[in-house]
């Protein structure tokens, strides 16, 4: 039901411009690699985006893990910047707190 509204109606093509057509082509016939060319670049575009999008992502993810771990790290005892510190290392407990 639907179909006769949402499809365009292709014209058949008439002799005349398939006639044009093929001496375009034929007269010139550089235009077939320059037109495969001009629609496989927006492709390779679009695929190098794909891939470097899907690469920053997991990039990203590591470096949200890494700051999570760091965070943790942070509020565990005897540890101080992600390295393990004895609890008489500390600067401030020098001869003011005696």
């Amino acid at each position: 039901m639907l179909k006769h509204k949402c499809l365009p109606l292709a014209a058949p093509l008439d002799q005349e411009n398939l006639h044009r057509f093929t001496d375009l082509i034929s007269d010139k016939n550089w235009i077939i690699p320059v037109t495969v060319l001009l629609q496989v670049i927006p492709v390779t575009v679009a695929a190098h985006g794909f891939w470097k999008t899907r690469q920053l992502k997991t990039q990203l993810r590591i470096e949200r893990e890494h700051t999570k771990q760091m965070q943790i790290d942070r509020f565990r005892p005897g540890y101080h910047a992600g390295q393990p510190q004895s609890l008489a290392d500390h600067p401030h407990h020098g001869l003011l707190h005696r």
